[in-house]
């Protein structure tokens, strides 16, 4: 097989589909969030007869802190769209100098949406520096609570506690950036509530669904404060696109589904775990929640994720973290078959 390339930032992508000719028999790797064939158009029926995107919008209404839902065919528009809702919430509200959104991260990437907007900087994940990022020009702090590309890291409940006293102290709008998290991988609905903080705005990018450009679909969830401020006559989901997603979400919100994640998610880590204690020298801690698990490796995870997908087993290297991100409607059989790759596969491996 081909050798796992790197992006730009210098992290290891799953790879492409012309490399995958050789289909692996298990993708664990996170580019499959729900597989297609066990979402069944029989299981979606709440609201039938209304137009799919409504349906689509109550589901994630009904089961997220907001009281509005939209839906977009990329994710530059649904930033395009929390971006402008945002500074005109301040505009209306006789706050004209308010729009500046402060990036809450230690990733130095900003969100590829808003990485030219000069409107957008950058602070460290620390409650001083939230403090004293707190300006008359500041319109909103954004935040990750879980982020995957970043090497699986899950924001503690403090830091969004602090984020959600400084947006209510000084009246700016609390957004969070659901996309690596969001429906369920984390065996919550959203990663967020993992720590009983709730936003006034979320995005979740990369949704399941037939979107133009095959990037997937874009969702913008706001309480109804911030939804008056939403900016009209941005393109909107189409209705066919808007049929797809309605399956994935009408699969992410049946009652139970949160539960099976968590126990698939159990079942995973007990398998890393186990790997872990076996072979301290080429593992020295696991990681994850939820169906987003990992094995921190003592050194570059990449060739460990070539041997696996040479053995059947895409997982996603991170630096030095194996990150095993099956689809959320991932079976038992299937946790247990790719444990026992793990196991061949990391026997073979020599002493570190």
């Amino acid at each position: 097989m081909s050798a796992i390339a790197l992006d730009a930032d210098g992290i290891e992508a799953p790879p492409d589909d012309a490399a995958a000719v050789a289909a692996p028999v298990l993708d664990f790797s996170g580019t499959v969030r729900f597989d297609p064939a066990r979402v069944m158009e029989g299981e979606v029926s709440e609201g039938e007869g209304a137009p799919a995107s409504a349906r689509c919008a109550a589901l994630l209404t009904d089961h997220s802190f907001g009281d509005v839902a939209r839906f977009f065919a990329d994710r530059a528009t649904a930033w395009r769209a929390a971006v402008e809702t945002i500074r005109l919430h301040h505009r209306t509200a006789g706050r004209p100098k308010r729009r500046e959104i402060v990036v809450v991260s230690d990733d130095p990437r900003l969100p590829p949406a808003l990485a030219q907007d000069s409107g957008v900087r950058r602070i460290p994940e620390d409650e001083a520096a939230i403090e004293a990022a707190m300006g008359p020009n500041v319109a909103a702090l954004l935040l990750a609570p879980a982020s995957i590309d970043a090497g699986l890291r899950f924001l503690p409940g403090f830091l969004l506690a602090t984020a959600r006293q400084a947006a209510d102290e000084y009246g700016v709008v609390l957004t969070f950036d659901e996309t690596d998290s969001g429906l369920g991988r984390t065996g919550m609905a959203f990663a967020h509530e993992w720590r009983g903080v709730a936003p006034d705005v979320m995005v979740i990018d990369g949704l399941p669904g037939e979107a133009e450009g095959g990037e997937g679909a874009s969702a913008l969830v706001l309480s109804a404060r911030l939804a008056r401020s939403l900016p009209s006559g941005l393109p909107l989901l189409d209705e066919d696109a808007a049929a797809g997603l309605l399956l994935a979400l009408s699969a992410a919100f049946a009652p139970g589904f949160e539960t099976r994640v968590q126990e698939m998610g159990w079942k995973l880590e007990d398998r890393l775990a186990t790997l872990r204690w076996r072979r301290p020298d080429l593992f020295t801690d696991t990681t994850g929640t939820g169906l987003v698990q990992g094995l921190v490796c003592a050194g570059p995870a990449a060739p460990l994720a070539e041997a696996l997908a040479g053995q059947g087993l895409l997982a996603r290297p991170l630096g030095n973290v194996l990150a095993m991100l099956p689809p959320l409607t991932v079976t038992e059989v299937e946790i247990a078959a790719a444990g026992d790759i793990l196991d061949a596969v990391v026997a073979a491996f020599p002493p570190a």
